[in-house]
């Protein structure tokens, strides 16, 4: 007994179908799988419940070993997929199989996307990534008022999901050695508002945790990222739920005892921006970001960090595609709507703007059905593609402003429409989101040598950056192409495709259009507020109220995302699904409009309370 116990101190011991790791925080029992180990919902930290807007407390030790074994643990969401927990900070650990001898593990560490309003790393399966012998570790964070409520109180300066990311990595530095993990090779990593979050780490005021950076469809430019906040917004909250309060003190003590599900909901309906703000500073608080996106200086440790990004050929193509004739009956002037989001101009200005923006993407045809392309091409533009233009122009400054800087910029395009929902539309490209089901063990299917191929060299990709920086340190059959990191002003990107291939210069002359618009019109910009966050930076089109309602099934699992529908429905009857113009309904099947979505949620009875004639969302519950 005492010669196990003794092994099992410097050993991950298996016994069955469970292993079992100690570390200084107490024993971890996960799963033994075909060629790695799982260890699902591991708690990182502690919400304090007296304050679950605020800091977050130490996880005890456990006393007894803990059973990681539970993927589904979620943070509260403000739609779909239901949690009424508060401790909700947990970890999902795939770990490959590897002997004493062999050395620590580089590590693979993944912030989920979905607006900060839904989403969970127990989304995000990891096997295909684990094998090529890296650590996998997703990440839960505290998403809508419990994570980025922005408020001019000491207790709730704001940013806290961005502050639970930072949780999450100091566990890992603690405790990953026992898990075989290298806690100086980390690599942090998301996509969508994740991407976005990873982009925000580079600039952020806390030590660094992370040697290098993957940041897929994400910038901290993107529309919606950073936001004006409401600083009576737990006010508005509290008096939305019939509380009878004026001061935030009173009113965060209400909502401390709030079911969260109710306070989400309010936030919610109540369009409040719930996403990445400037927070104030108070003595003795540390601030995540003091500063707006335009004018974050610190640059450091993006000096000496190897980054990747990149995006989906063509990001919005979900926003237009298959569109019902009361979506395009409905739509107003999406140029005009999309400058007033960002910009302060007059009416004259907007108006002769959002012409030349309409004649620039459009020329002579009309907002309509015939210009899906070249709508989708100019809401992927504003959105994200220039967004993390700019980005790689901040790494490629703060690289050329040092000397002897180590860090190295990648940047990569995702081509690939074989398995995409899109791919008959003529001169279609790949959507928001479409690369993920090559990376992870999603609810999408991976169908024939194609597709599998394409898996193959994405993880490989993936892999081979956390490992060595490099994605393609050498040629391989796999891999037959170099993939040349970004040097002063070139651009050249990876094209992921079926025949993979060095370019340079993505989309040269739109990207020099907005070059200009953002030189000329700068001043102007105008922080994002509003529910924009809560919806995700898809506002380009105008949508208004909820366009139908549609009887489903209980236990429905959404298959796809941006543009994919409902599918798999199970036996039994009841709701109706309310879908909001963010995706139209086509028939029976509702057209998902933002990553808000995800495969693999499961859609429960409880879902969500009817959000009442507020626009703007995706999908809600009506009993």
């Amino acid at each position: 007994m005492y010669i196990c116990v003794l092994i099992c101190m410097f050993l991950t011991c298996a016994s069955g179908g469970s292993v079992t790791v100690v570390t200084s925080a107490g024993s971890i029992v996960g799963q033994r799988e075909d060629g790695y180990d799982t260890y699902f919902g591991v708690p990182y930290a502690k919400v304090d419940e007296n304050n679950p807007f605020g800091n977050t407390l130490v996880y005890p030790k456990f006393e007894t070993p803990f059973i990681a074994n539970d993927s589904s643990i979620l943070c509260p969401q403000s739609i779909f997929k239901v949690s009424d927990t508060l401790q909700c900070l947990r970890l999902n650990i795939y770990v490959p199989h590897t002997t004493r001898s062999s050395k620590k593990l580089p590590i693979l560490v993944w912030f989920h996307g979905g607006g900060f309003a839904f989403g969970s790393g127990g989304e995000y399966g990891a096997k295909h990534l684990v094998k090529r012998g890296i650590i996998v570790i997703t990440v839960n964070y505290r998403l809508g008022p419990y994570g980025f409520l922005c408020l001019d109180d000491p207790t709730v300066p704001g940013n806290q999901g961005m502050k639970d990311q930072i949780e999450a990595l100091r566990w890992i530095k603690k405790y990953i050695g026992a898990f075989n993990g290298n806690p100086n090779k980390v690599t942090i990593a998301g996509e969508s508002y994740g991407g976005g979050a990873v982009d925000l780490h580079l600039y952020s005021e806390y030590e660094m945790l992370f040697d290098k950076a993957i940041v897929q469809s994400g910038s901290i430019f993107d529309e919606g990222f950073y936001v004006k906040p409401d600083k009576n917004a737990a006010i508005k909250i509290a008096q939305h739920l019939g509380h009878r309060v004026n001061e935030t003190k009173d009113a965060l003590k209400e909502l401390a005892n709030e079911n969260p599900r109710s306070v989400m909901s309010a936030a919610l309906n109540l369009s409040l921006p719930m996403c990445v703000c400037k927070e104030k500073r108070f003595p003795g608080v540390n601030n995540f970001v003091a500063s707006d996106p335009f004018h974050l200086e610190k640059a450091e440790r993006i000096r000496n960090t190897k980054i990747m990004i990149g995006y989906t050929s063509m990001e919005l193509l979900f926003a237009y595609a298959n569109q019902t004739k009361d979506f395009w009956d409905k739509l107003g002037n999406v140029f005009v709507e999309g400058l007033k989001r960002n910009f302060i101009m007059s009416s004259d200005e907007y108006t002769a703007l959002g012409d030349i923006l309409k004649k620039f993407y459009l020329g002579a045809k009309e907002i309509g059905p015939n210009s899906i392309i070249e709508l989708s091409e100019s809401a992927s533009d504003f959105v994200v593609n220039h967004a993390e233009e700019r980005s790689i122009d901040k790494y490629m400054q703060a690289n050329m402003d040092a000397h002897n800087a180590k860090g190295k910029v990648y940047k990569y395009m995702f081509s690939y429409i074989g398995g995409s929902t899109y791919k008959d539309i003529p001169g279609s490209g790949a959507a928001h989101t479409e690369e993920l089901k090559y990376l992870f063990d999603w609810e999408t299917p991976i169908a024939g040598a194609e597709q599998t191929l394409i898996r193959s060299r994405m993880t490989a990709l993936w892999a081979n950056f956390v490992k060595y920086g490099n994605p393609t340190p050498s040629k391989t059959q796999e891999l037959p192409v170099l993939w040349t990191p970004v040097i002063g002003k070139s651009r050249p990107y990876l094209n992921i495709d079926v025949e993979m291939s060095m370019k340079d210069q993505a989309y040269n002359r739109r990207m020099a259009f907005w070059d200009l618009m953002w030189k000329t019109y700068e001043k102007k910009s105008s922080p994002v507020s509003g529910s924009q966050c809560v919806a995700l930076p898809l506002q380009m089109q105008g949508w208004a109220s909820p366009s139908k309602l549609i009887t489903i099934v209980p236990k429905t699992v959404v298959m796809w995302t941006f543009g994919g529908g409902i599918q798999n429905p199970t036996a039994g009857s009841w709701q109706e699904l309310a879908v909001y113009p963010l995706g139209q309904a086509q028939s029976s099947t509702p057209r998902a409009g933002s990553d808000l979505l995800r495969p693999g949620i499961a859609v429960s009875r409880e879902t969500l309370r009817t959000l009442d004639e507020k626009p703007k969302y995706l999908l809600s519950i009506k009993e």
